[in-house]
């Protein structure tokens, strides 16, 4: 996407430009600081969604052992590495939230990772991610989701 976009973005449009971002500084090692301005400066964001984007870029990078560490515990027969890349960015972004948001939801933060993984992963990356994202958010956040279907 070149240009500004005309709509002006909150909390959605901070998460999605915070994965671009993530995205990008893992495949091509540039200064992730320089690539979120870059970033910032592509769309319009309302101060929450700006605020919001820099959060979960900086919360990454400073908390990255963190991050990576939760996602290992909960990885069944994957290393974190072995992961296309796309899929580690979502899980990353999301995992952050998780840790260093809780005033957002952990369904609030599945359903936007999900709603990414549709539109930048491919058609596996849903039911993947899915998997992961819950028992992540189910090991960092117990009993703020419902139990799964039929073990209630």
């Amino acid at each position: 996407m070149s240009g500004i976009l005309e709509r002006r973005g909150g909390r959605p449009k901070a998460r999605e430009v915070a994965l671009r971002v993530l995205y990008e500084v893992d495949l091509t090692g540039d200064d992730p600081r320089e690539a979120l301005a870059l970033a910032l400066g592509r769309f319009r964001f309302t101060a929450e969604g700006r605020e919001h984007a820099r959060r979960l870029v900086h919360g990454f990078l400073e908390e990255a052992d963190r991050v990576d560490s939760a996602l290992a515990g909960v990885l069944q027969h994957w290393e974190l590495d072995r992961l296309g890349g796309v899929e580690r960015a979502l899980l990353r972004l999301a995992v952050t939230e998780l840790l260093l948001e809780p005033g957002v939801p952990a369904a609030v933060v599945m359903e936007e990772t999900l709603r990414l993984a549709h539109r930048y992963g491919d058609e596996r990356s849903p039911a993947f991610v899915n998997g992961v994202l819950d028992a992540a958010a189910r090991s960092i956040r117990p009993g703020e989701l419902a139990p799964p279907e039929g073990r209630g």
